[in-house]
Parts: structure tokens; C-alpha cells; sequence
């Protein structure tokens, strides 16, 4: 939910270090990977949309998601199983990742095992 913050303007050096510790960990090649928010901030408080999340996916229709967290799977697939690691919906991988708020307090290398499941997504 966090990245409706980072991208509405309220940026977090550590949710920054965090992503970009992520990105780097994968080696996919540059321009491979987008950040999409599941909420905005209306009033001054993050509000889940998920609307706006799959108009921006749309634009890019990728075959892979990763989701930060059950609270943003619940944003973009309500109908989701509690604790799913891996969800199938249509022609759409979404793989559940920890919240950004939990991997801001992890070191850099229990992140990248926090996200190994998605380096076995082949681009």
C-alpha cells in the first residue's frame, strides 16, 4: 500500500533503498520492471483503488505481479486466499511479496530472500 505514498509525492529513502535493493537483486534487465500503486492519497490518507491498479495494468498487461502484501492482494484480487504466496488470476502470475513496511526493517539480505520467488521468472 506504501507506494501510493512514495509515488504520490511522500517519498521514503528506506522504501527507495528497499526497491532498488530488490531490482538489483534480480538482474532483470533495465526497463523490465514497473511500480504500480494499489491505493492514493485522497485527503491526505492512502485509500486502496483498484481501479486505478488495473487501468495502470492495462497499459503494460504484464503476465507477472508482485504484490506487497496481503493488504494490496486484497486491493487488486478480494477473492484471493488468505496466506497465498502464488495466485493465478486469468493469464496473470501475482506473487505475494512482504509489505514494504515490513521490508524496510529487513536487512538488505533478507529482502532478496524475501523475494526469491520471483527470480525464477525468466524475461
Amino acid at each position: 500500500m506504501e507506494l501510493g505514498l512514495d509515488l504520490g509525492g511522500q517519498a521514503d529513502p528506506k522504501r527507495g533503498r528497499a526497491l532498488r535493493n530488490i531490482i538489483n537483486h534480480l538482474k532483470w534487465p533495465k526497463g523490465t520492471t514497473a511500480f504500480w500503486p494499489v491505493a492514493a492519497l485522497t485527503g491526505g490518507t492512502l485509500q486502496p483503488d483498484s481501479q486505478m491498479f488495473w487501468k495502470g495494468w492495462e497499459l503494460w498487461r504484464t503476465p507477472y505481479i508482485a504484490c506487497f502484501g496481503e493488504e494490496a492482494l486484497k486491493v487488486i484480487y478480494p477473492e484471493a486466499e488468505a496466506g497465498s504466496t502464488t495466485c493465478l488470476l486469468e493469464h496473470v502470475t501475482i506473487f505475494v511479496l512482504p509489505p514494504l513496511a515490513k521490508l524496510i526493517t529487513m536487512l538488505p539480505h533478507e529482502q532478496q530472500l524475501s523475494i526469491d520467488a520471483l527470480t525464477n521468472i525468466r524475461l
